[in-house]
């Protein structure tokens, strides 16, 4: 009787085991999303891409493109001016939303205007 014992005793144990080898399989897990394309023109630095956009009002502006930067010299701007020649550096750490950023070209006509 000690024999049928001992066997109860390990068929109740293995069998819940046994039961739970039984049951569904754990749903799949979902795949996973693919990496980013790295693209090599746009600037990831931190914080670059998050200026406010059009705070200077430069988007009225933009009809004096191709025009010298002279024109400047008689209108009223709603903020400070800074005009940038080119390959004139100039420190991005410096950015003020409403400052009015105008690149010109080695004639001096105006190929940009935005903030900065």
């Amino acid at each position: 009787m000690l024999q049928f014992s001992c066997s109860a005793r390990a068929l109740a144990l293995i069998l819940p085991l046994a039961a739970a080898g039984c049951g569904t399989a754990p749903p799949p897990e979902p795949p996973m999303p693919a990496a980013p394309v790295f693209d090599p023109n746009v600037d990831v630095t931190p914080g670059f891409n998050e200026r406010e956009p059009d705070t200077c009002k430069a988007s009225g502006l933009q009809y004096l493109l191709g025009q010298p930067s002279t024109v400047f010299d008689t209108m009223t701007l709603p903020g400070p001016l800074r005009v940038i020649a080119p390959h004139e550096v100039y420190d991005q750490e410096e950015y003020r939303s409403n400052r009015i950023d105008v690149r010109i070209n080695a004639a001096g006509a105006i190929t940009s205007i935005g903030c900065g």
